[in-house]
């Protein structure tokens, strides 16, 4: 299977506190790339979902007294890239280095 019919992870957030969304946002450039401000396109398997989900998890228990009841992390896993090119507009034909997870 090519790389571009792998599937890939979209995370999504909306956090009220600046500074657990400074480190939010610092957890997901490890995984992925900005979209928009508060979404970000990952290629991930099922390994690296689970360190992104277990990173995320740490920042948001350090910064448990930060959180406001109505924040949220949306992690859509497994998307195929037909999902996203209908939510994002874009078909996405070639990946960039960026997307590697080490």
């Amino acid at each position: 299977m090519s790389r571009t019919q792998c599937k890939i992870t979209l995370v999504c957030y909306d956090i009220a506190s600046d500074k657990l969304r400074r480190n939010i946002d610092k957890c997901l450039k490890d995984f992925g790339v900005r979209l928009q401000f508060s979404l970000f396109i990952c290629r991930l398997d099922a390994a690296g979902a689970a360190r992104c989900r277990e990173k995320l998890l740490k920042v948001l228990r350090r910064y448990h007294k930060e959180k406001a009841p109505a924040d949220s992390i949306i992690v859509f896993e497994r998307f195929h890239p037909d999902i996203a090119c209908c939510l994002l507009g874009a078909p996405i034909e070639r990946e960039p280095s960026l997307f590697e997870v080490i």
